[in-house]
């Protein structure tokens, strides 16, 4: 398993934001999402960073592009209009 600072670096060096994890029953989980993973883009606008996700967040259901072991796929984030920060979407603390 990559370490955390590891995978930073994959996702910086991606253009993209780390996943660090998700709790059970989370929206980024109920989506597929795991540690490791590399979120790209968000309805087919890069996210480089947590900011950008939430700046071009439009709808409920945003399709994210995914990057995980050497493969991107798009997954449909279930999110309420209500969500406005990393750990809303993962269900934990990022860097805790």
């Amino acid at each position: 398993m990559l370490s955390l600072s590891d995978l930073t670096r994959i996702a910086t060096a991606l253009g993209g934001v780390p996943i660090p994890g998700c709790v059970e029953g989370s929206p980024a989980q109920r989506a597929g999402l795991r540690y490791g993973d590399v979120m790209l883009a968000l309805d087919g606008v890069p996210t480089s960073s947590w900011t950008d996700f939430f700046q071009v967040r439009r709808s409920e259901q945003p399709r994210v592009r995914v990057f995980r072991h050497g493969t991107e796929f798009e997954v449909k984030l279930p999110l309420s209009v209500k969500t406005r920060c990393p750990r809303e979407v993962l269900g934990t603390a990022l860097g805790s």
